[in-house]
């Protein structure tokens, strides 16, 4: 499933994984990503990216910088915000492509070692620590640049970001529920 912030800034038709928003949090949405394609793509050991790949991926990097700048009008930035908003991604922005493969990497040998014809407990007990602390990195440098973004943002501004963040969360459950992958809610009979 492609990820996009325009769809949400045109009124809402497509979600945004793990609800990230603002030029600033483009890098934390390459992370959700990667975790989304990982965990559809088959097991396999980590190969070179072939020039398909990169080509792909410069391709959803220009189409998330394009979302960034409609949501940062949708939310009426002044140029010293988007400017702000600019730095902390950049300052970000290595730092989460290295997270981003790292767990990629991490769910992958785990995979690898679960399913290999003789099992070995210890390292499938080694590896899903492993996938664990790269998944908390991830984690962590996410909540700490949504804070960051967040000191730049108005509290008129953050009111709107978070009503866009519901309503992508809702599209996003919707989604999965088309595709049979969450059920849905309980009854509230």
């Amino acid at each position: 499933m492609k990820v996009t912030l325009t769809k949400i800034v045109r009124g809402g038709q497509s979600p945004v994984a793990s609800a990230l928003a603002v030029l600033a949090l483009l890098s934390v949405l390459q992370v959700s990503q990667a975790r989304a394609q990982s965990a559809r793509q088959p097991v396999q050991q980590p190969v070179q990216p072939d020039a398909p790949q990169a080509v792909q991926q410069e391709g959803a990097r220009q189409q998330g910088r394009a979302a960034g700048n409609a949501l940062m009008k949708r939310l009426n930035l002044t140029p010293e915000q988007r400017e702000q908003l600019r730095e902390i991604r950049r300052q970000r922005e290595e730092e989460a492509r290295e997270l981003t493969r790292r767990v990629r990497l991490a769910r992958r040998a785990l995979d690898d070692a679960i399913y290999a014809d003789t099992v070995d407990e210890a390292l499938v007990e080694q590896r899903t620590r492993a996938l664990s602390e790269a998944q908390a990195a991830a984690l962590r440098l996410r909540a700490s640049t949504e804070l960051k973004v967040r000191g730049v943002l108005t509290p008129e501004q953050l009111r709107a970001f978070r009503q866009l963040r519901r309503q992508a969360q809702r599209q996003q459950q919707l989604r999965r529920r088309l595709r049979g992958e969450q059920p849905p809610p309980p009854d509230e009979n």
